[in-house]
């Protein structure tokens, strides 16, 4: 396998902290983050390495010889500009597939499980995309059931965006580069010029979704929490290869004022302190997810377009506290009446008490269901938890008294702040 390394930014935002340095030698616990992600590829079966470069070509170079003893291949190319221009530069070194990392990102990454569903999916580029504290400043997807990418919204855009953001680590096959037109001289995004024009022209590009760490830091608040991140070693539990502790919420009367009247995002009330619970998880690296049954698309007492709007009030509220959901599941259904819609990706068949959304999510991120908690306000919620072997924590709430299944949880607190609180005692 080969790794695309692209380590050809001025680092502008970075400058107070790297100096006169490139951003890929920026240090993190002494080492030198271009020697930490070679070594992370090495382990994951790459052994072919490609750095292209533009600013800092010495510093590079000068580095990768001294550090490692033997000839690495470097590509410098002063007529193609951008992460697009720079890959399609280097055409000729390429090989027919091969991965593209950015030089900035500090991450903890399983790429042999990536690979391995980017070519079961025959998609001719592949993407991670997760959840982050900053999906307004990011660039973020839109994605069908499949998993496929259907829009793109630039980081610059105004419009409603699903935290699913870009990271920065893509698979490719080379023949990507034939359905562009690249010219001499200016500037080509991969992002936001390529992956549009290959869409609107049917090619698929995958988006695989993911929760462990990858981070850029690119700005000084992101290099001095990555820096703390590595310093405390939090992020070694976030690999695919390991299962992890993580923690299911219901929505309405958890995370939101429960109410009749939520048939409009503008009715929809988030409780006190969410956002300091949520953050809690996330500086603990503590995966969290909702799953939520939202009959009322299928009895009709709300639109689609209020859900969607709806997700991007919480994921706003939440990332003004540097805080977020890693994924969620809805559940559409109502008893036998079906919401048809095959074209939403967090759309689930599984309505609680099935346990089915938690089984999904847990296979898709590998979570170790006996150390997880499941986090609602019902005995609904309290039955799901228990089918799926997890640990439970009922909420206060007024459903309280329609209790109907003869059943207890764990535990029983007043909001959703406590019921994080016994998840980081345990």
């Amino acid at each position: 396998m080969q790794a695309v390394i692209i380590c050809g930014g001025k680092g502008l935002r970075l400058k107070s902290i790297t100096k006169n340095k490139p951003k890929a030698l920026a240090k993190f616990n002494k080492i030198e983050n271009l020697a930490r992600q070679i070594n992370m590829l090495k382990k994951n079966g790459v052994n072919n390495f490609l750095f292209l470069v533009n600013n800092f070509e010495k510093e590079i170079s000068s580095f990768l010889k001294k550090k490692y003893h033997k000839k690495f291949i470097i590509c410098k190319d002063k007529n193609y500009f951008g992460t697009g221009g720079a890959i399609y530069s280097a055409k000729k070194r390429l090989h027919n597939n091969f991965l593209i990392v950015y030089s900035d990102l500090y991450f903890n990454f399983n790429f042999k499980n990536f690979v391995k569903y980017s070519k079961k999916k025959k998609a001719i580029l592949s993407c991670v995309v997760h959840a982050n504290d900053h999906p307004i400043d990011s660039d973020t997807v839109f994605l069908d059931k499949k998993f496929y990418i259907t829009q793109i919204n630039k980081k610059t855009s105004k419009k409603f965006k699903m935290n699913n953001a870009i990271s920065g680590i893509y698979f490719a096959q080379k023949k990507f580069l034939n359905l562009y037109n690249f010219k001499k001289n200016r500037n080509c995004d991969l992002v936001n010029d390529i992956f549009p024009k290959l869409i609107k022209k049917g090619s698929k590009i995958f988006a695989y979704k993911s929760i462990e760490y990858i981070k850029d830091f690119g700005t000084p608040d992101r290099f001095k929490k990555v820096s703390k991140d590595a310093r405390l070693n939090k992020i070694k539990n976030l690999n695919y290869q390991s299962k992890t502790k993580a923690v299911f919420i219901d929505r309405d009367g958890v995370i939101n004022k429960e109410s009749n009247k939520i048939k409009t995002y503008k009715n929809f009330k988030i409780l006190p302190k969410v956002n300091l619970a949520i953050k809690k998880m996330n500086l603990n690296k503590i995966p969290c997810f909702i799953v939520s049954n939202q009959s009322g698309l299928a009895r009709k007492t709300i639109a689609l377009n209020e859900i969607f709007k709806i997700i991007y009030k919480l994921d706003k509220y939440l990332s003004d506290s540097k805080a977020y959901v890693d994924d969620f599941l809805i559940c559409p259904h109502y008893e036998k009446i079906k919401f048809n819609n095959n074209k939403i990706n967090f759309f689930s068949d599984f309505r609680k008490p099935n346990p089915g959304m938690i089984f999904t999510l847990a296979k898709r991120y590998n979570i170790d269901l006996k150390k997880s908690f499941m986090i609602g306000d019902t005995d609904i919620d309290v039955l799901t938890g228990k089918r799926a072997g997890l640990k439970t924590i009922l909420v206060k709430s007024p459903k309280i008294k329609d209790y109907v299944f003869d059943i207890r949880p764990d535990y029983r607190v007043k909001d959703l702040n406590s019921a994080v609180n016994i998840v980081l005692r345990k």
